[in-house]
């Protein structure tokens, strides 16, 4: 697995400019070189985006008939707060799913 290694010269100090005098000298700020691994957000970035995905389809496809009419007409019910795309549009499946409800008898329900 590569490692990536951030080099600054000694000669800038980037803490020292960007932040107060206070905060600055309130930090520890270190020569030492850190190492970050790549291994550790590869799992954190794997795990957690497949498990609402998978639940997300398995709640559309148990509520696909009205729990009153049986029929199969039924919509799902989103949040606006899903992603936008460059040209503005929502991602499909990044809302959040909240219910559902029947095109036939107009009858709502909760996830």
């Amino acid at each position: 697995m590569s490692d990536l290694k951030v080099y600054w010269p000694e000669n800038e100090s980037a803490v020292a400019e960007a932040l107060p005098t206070e905060v600055a000298e309130s930090r520890n700020v270190s020569d030492e070189a850190e190492i970050y691994s790549f291994a550790e957000w590869v799992e954190k970035l794997r795990q957690p985006a497949s498990q609402p995905l998978a639940l997300r389809a398995q709640r559309l496809n148990a509520h696909q008939t009205c729990p009153d009419c049986s029929r199969a007409g039924v919509l799902p019910l989103m949040l606006n707060d899903g992603r936008m795309d460059g040209s503005g549009r929502l991602v499909p499946g990044s809302a959040t799913l909240v219910g559902f409800r029947c095109e036939t008898c107009s009858h709502e329900w909760p996830v």
